[in-house]
């Protein structure tokens, strides 16, 4: 896996460094510098006016009682985009460009989640696993629904100490 990730990081150092020659050898090293600059000023407006949007899309539905996954999704595609399109790079800027299309956010934001919440030491760290609890010796998780003025309480509880048949 440590070999996998070192070469697609040679491998998109080179295609940044290529993608520099290139558009240098066209427009000239200064333009090229410039370019950089103002790619990083698009994306951060970019992303002040598209995180507005997708704020006010995961309120409404938030007060909807609508499950938030799909605004949830797109304001993580948003912030990778952003990031993106902050390191210098032609190439970065690209990817973090195709991260600010309303339709592909979603989906790909979408798969970065499911990716995550596949993942056991993310679930232990975000809460939302089983992974280390039930070893933990922690107290119960509790959650809590209202809906149509039923009160739905979902938990997990795991009992420790005496035995029950010495009661």
């Amino acid at each position: 896996m440590g070999l996998l990730i070192l070469t697609l990081i040679i491998l998109w150092g080179w295609a940044e460094v290529t993608a520099f020659i290139i558009i240098g050898g066209e427009i000239g090293g200064l333009l090229t510098f410039i370019g950089v600059f103002l790619t990083a000023v698009v994306g951060l407006w970019l992303l002040r006016s598209q995180a507005a949007i997708v704020m006010a899309n995961l309120k409404h539905q938030v007060t909807f009682s609508e499950a938030p996954l799909a605004a949830v999704a797109e304001s993580l595609s948003l912030l990778i985009g952003g990031i993106l399109m902050l390191i210098p790079g032609y190439v970065t800027d690209g990817v973090g460009l195709l991260l600010f299309v309303p339709g592909l956010r979603r989906v790909v934001g979408l798969s970065i989640m499911n990716k995550l919440l596949k993942n056991a030491r993310f679930r232990s760290f975000a809460g939302t696993g089983n992974a280390g609890f039930h070893n933990a010796g922690h107290s119960p998780k509790w959650s809590t629904q209202q809906r149509d003025d039923v009160t739905i309480i979902e938990g997990e509880v795991e009992e420790k100490g005496e035995d029950p048949s010495q009661r």
